[in-house]
């Protein structure tokens, strides 16, 4: 069995942190096993103190919606919308948002992913999921990895959509839940559309 644990400690001291701020947060439990050439890449990244990332789940109200040009038909309904992306070769929309840098707090992380990667501004109002994920070796390693990445509910405070070239294949505001949502994101689609329905992410998880 592993008799080292990366990064565990400080995993659990931003969870705390976390729910000290936002309470009772679900987790999500994910365990991977990779291969051993994979295992050594991200144990390098792990040990240089990189803990996971961050999400933000926008949302823009009506009110906040531009203004139609003139060549636009009178009429348009434009409710409460999410920001989604779709990333660089990817075929499912899911949340802006990415790994947390040195000195940023999760929430810092998030909201510089959404401006860098679609010129949005927002501001973090909750935290809605933990996804905590222990990675072990199918080889003869003698550690055992720990990341979190966090989903945060946030309000849209500025900017308008235009991806960074290279990095998207798309991103936009949604009305309703896409045909094609990202797995990750179906906790949180649950009880914002009402829509999908996922299995309870808590359960027996051994650490």
């Amino acid at each position: 069995m592993p008799s080292t644990h990366v990064n565990r400690e400080a995993v659990e001291r931003r969870m705390e942190r976390l729910r000290d701020d936002y309470g009772d947060v679900p987790v999500e439990a994910v365990e991977e096993e990779v291969p051993p050439e994979q295992f050594e890449e991200l144990r390098e990244v792990a040990e240089s103190g990189y803990t996971g990332g961050a999400y933000a789940w926008v949302v823009r109200e009506p009110e906040q919606t531009a203004a139609l040009t003139e060549s636009m038909p009178s009429g348009i309904e434009d409710g409460r919308r999410v920001l989604m992306i779709l990333g660089r070769g990817g075929t499912r929309w899911g949340l802006a948002g990415g790994g947390r840098e040195d000195g940023e707090t999760y929430e810092e992380a998030a909201v510089r992913e959404v401006r860098e990667e679609t010129n949005v501004d927002c501001e973090i109002t909750d935290c809605f999921l933990f996804r905590r994920i222990r990675t072990d070796s199918a080889g003869d390693h003698g550690e055992r990895l720990h990341t979190l990445y966090v989903f945060f509910d946030a309000d849209y405070a500025g900017g308008h959509v235009a991806i960074q070239p290279g990095e998207l294949n798309g991103a936009a505001w949604f009305a309703e839940a896409p045909a094609r949502l990202h797995p990750a994101n179906e906790f949180r689609a649950d009880d914002f559309w009402d829509e999908y329905a996922v299995d309870d992410p808590l359960g027996d998880f051994e650490w």
